[in-house]
C-alpha cells in the first residue's frame, strides 16, 4: 500500500481474507485459485458487497429441512477416522443445504462459516479435554452468523475466478501482482483442512489435493528444480506489464526464488519481518 497501488491481482489467493482486508482499504482486488471452495469464499467476502445470511437463512443451512432428501452417507468414509457418525451426517446435511442457497455471496459466507466449524472438530480431536462439546447445529450457527463481519463494499468491481495462474495474471490489468506460489511438491504436505474441505464441497470424501493440481503449472510436472524454475519464470514473464510484483516466500526458500525474481526485474527490495514471511518487492 505504500507504493500507492489502487488495484491488485493474486492468482494464488487461497483463503482470501487478505483480499478482504485490502478491499476494506479501498483496493480493487482480483483473485484466482484452482480450489473451488477458495473461490466460493471469495465470492462471499471479496466480490459480495451487501448480501449477508439472516437468521432464517442460517436455520435452513444448519439442520435438516422437512421434505428434502439428504445424502446422509456421503461422508461415511470419514467416520471413525476423523469424525463421529453424527458429525459425518451433519457434513452431508450442510453440503446439501449450502448448494440450495440462492446467491453466490450467501454460498461463500456459508462455506466460510462451516469451514470454521469443521476446523473446530478437527482441533477437538487433538485437544478433546480443552474444548467444549457444542451441538453441531449450534456450532455452525455461531460461525455462520459471524461471517456478516466480512461483508463490506469498497465501490470497486472486485472479482475472483477458478482458473490457472497464467490465466488470472493475463486476464486483469492492475497496479500490483501478489505471488505466493506453492513450494516444490508442496501438494504432498498440504494442510489437511484445505483439501478435506475441497473434498466436502465436491461431495467426494476421497478427493485429494493432487486431483486439483495434477495438470497445473506448479503440479507434478514442476517437481524437480529446473521445471519449477521454468514454471516460476513463466509467471514472471506473463507479469511483465505489472508496475509492481510482490513475491512472498520464506527464508528457507529465498535462495531458490530471489534469483528468478532478479532475472525478471531490475529493482528488488527484500522485506523479512519473520523467517516464514519474506517479501520480495520488485519494480521495473
Amino acid at each position: 500500500m505504500r507504493h500507492g497501488c489502487a488495484s491488485i491481482v493474486d492468482p494464488f489467493m487461497g483463503l482470501p481474507t487478505h483480499l478482504n482486508y485490502l478491499k476494506r482499504h479501498g483496493v480493487a482486488c482480483y483473485g484466482g485459485d484452482l480450489l473451488e471452495w477458495f473461490v466460493r469464499v471469495g465470492e462471499g467476502i471479496v466480490v459480495n458487497d451487501l448480501t449477508i445470511l439472516r437468521d432464517s437463512e442460517v436455520a435452513e443451512i444448519v439442520e435438516m429441512l422437512p421434505g428434502r432428501i439428504y445424502s446422509l452417507d456421503l461422508f461415511k468414509a470419514w467416520e471413525g477416522v476423523f469424525f463421529t457418525e453424527e458429525q459425518c451426517v451433519y457434513l452431508g446435511v450442510w453440503h446439501d443445504n449450502v448448494r440450495n442457497l440462492r446467491s453466490d455471496g450467501q454460498t461463500g459466507l456459508a462455506i466460510l462459516g462451516l469451514w470454521r466449524a469443521f476446523c473446530y472438530w478437527l482441533q477437538k480431536t487433538q485437544n478433546a479435554d480443552d474444548m467444549q462439546d457444542v451441538p453441531p447445529s449450534e456450532l455452525a450457527w455461531s460461525y455462520i452468523r459471524q461471517t456478516e463481519q466480512w461483508v463490506i463494499a469498497n465501490m470497486r468491481r472486485n472479482t475472483v475466478r477458478q482458473t490457472d495462474v497464467l490465466t488470472t495474471v493475463s486476464a486483469q490489468k492492475a497496479d500490483a501482482l501478489f505471488l505466493c506460489p506453492p513450494a516444490r511438491n508442496s501438494f504432498r504436505t498440504a494442510d489437511a483442512r484445505i483439501w478435506m474441505w475441497e473434498a466436502w464441497w465436491q461431495g467426494n470424501p476421497y478427493f485429494t489435493i493432487e486431483h486439483a493440481y495434477r495438470d497445473s503449472l506448479f503440479g507434478a510436472r514442476a517437481a524437480d528444480p529446473p521445471a519449477y524454475a521454468r514454471a516460476f519464470s513463466s509467471v514472471l514473464s506473463e507479469a511483465e506489464d505489472y508496475p509492481l510484483v510482490i513475491v512472498q516466500t520464506t527464508e528457507q526458500r529465498l535462495g531458490e526464488v530471489e534469483g528468478l525474481v532478479r532475472n525478471a526485474r531490475s529493482n528488488v527490495e527484500i522485506l523479512a519481518p519473520h523467517p516464514f514471511e519474506v517479501y520480495l518487492i520488485a519494480t521495473k
